[in-house]
């Protein structure tokens, strides 16, 4: 801003919660995207594409419209709207939602109202499609999108919940305000994470962190990524129970496995004799199978 406002503040600190106006972004690709294949179905002349330069300058319009219609009734303390100034107030995607779905409704043919039509997955995979194809071509570009969304938000934000209405006059001190503001951009600083977002976030995403490094939940030595905590758990976890190599011949202690090596130590004698045990027992089981067999080579030999 160049002119001085009332309080002798020129300049704003105007930092938008980026979660947020991701949010508004897409849905403004999705509302453009809508009209403009609601308004051309079945139109043997028109197309959505041909339609959505457009229908575009209409959807900015329309809610700029509104969202003046909205303030000014804040302003003047109206009741008739309060549900719609608190939901614009603290729940701005959803208002933002509601504003293009009115537009939207608005922008429908006669055909695109014949029944089943709004709820065909042919529908829904041509808006799918269309917005696909606005992305490549660049007809809303996401930073556009995004400084119309930061707008929006800005002016029915009237609570101040996600941008920073701080001012101030000289510029070094809004310089450093906004390298502290809750709202500016940082990096998670998990290794091989890329997200960006506002740092009043920071916390929360950092708990949910795929790349966050934990320590190990079967409390081995290691620190492990959160994506990588079961894997690890389930198969090279130095704490991982298995069940003693010599089990099946009569040892049946579990221990973690990095214990492997010195409990086969320790046992050394009484896996040999559970090993001759076993042996011994095979051995008795083989020398009964010959005895049977021969019993039963004399029962054929005596029948012939």
């Amino acid at each position: 801003m160049s002119a001085v406002e009332e309080d002798g503040c020129s300049l704003r600190c105007d930092l938008c919660d980026t979660e947020i106006v991701h949010s508004m972004a897409e849905l403004l690709l999705r509302g453009l995207a809508t009209a403009s294949v609601d308004s051309t179905t079945g139109d043997i002349f028109k197309s959505a594409s041909s339609v959505a330069a457009a229908v575009k300058t209409e959807l900015e319009n329309y809610m700029l419209v509104r969202t003046e219609s909205l303030i000014r009734e804040f302003v003047d303390g109206a009741q008739d709207h309060s549900d719609q100034l608190m939901k614009a107030s603290t729940r701005p995607t959803e208002f933002l939602s509601d504003l293009i779905g009115d537009f939207v409704a608005s922008k429908r043919n006669l055909l695109s109202h014949v029944s089943g039509f709004l709820s065909s997955e042919s529908r829904l995979n041509r808006i799918k499609d269309f917005m696909q194809k606005m992305e490549m071509e660049n007809v809303w570009t996401l930073d556009v999108r995004q400084a119309t969304s930061e707008t929006i938000l800005e002016s029915i934000d009237m609570k101040c919940i996600f941008h920073c209405p701080e001012k101030f006059v000289e510029q070094d001190k809004l310089v450093d305000h906004r390298s502290r503001c809750k709202f500016r951009v940082v990096g998670c600083e998990n290794d091989g994470c890329s997200v960006s977002l506002s740092a009043i976030h920071s916390e929360e995403h950092d708990s949910i962190c795929p790349f966050k490094a934990l320590p190990c939940e079967q409390l081995c030595e290691q620190h492990v990524m959160r994506s990588e905590m079961d894997k690890h758990c389930a198969t090279v976890c130095a704490m991982k129970l298995i069940n003693c190599p010599f089990y099946h011949v009569g040892c049946e202690t579990a221990f973690p496995q990095g214990n492997l090596e010195n409990h086969c130590s320790k046992l050394l004698q009484t896996h040999m004799l559970y090993v001759l045990q076993a042996s011994t027992r095979q051995n008795a089981a083989v020398n009964d199978m010959n005895q049977r067999l021969q019993l039963l080579e004399k029962m054929l030999g005596r029948s012939l």
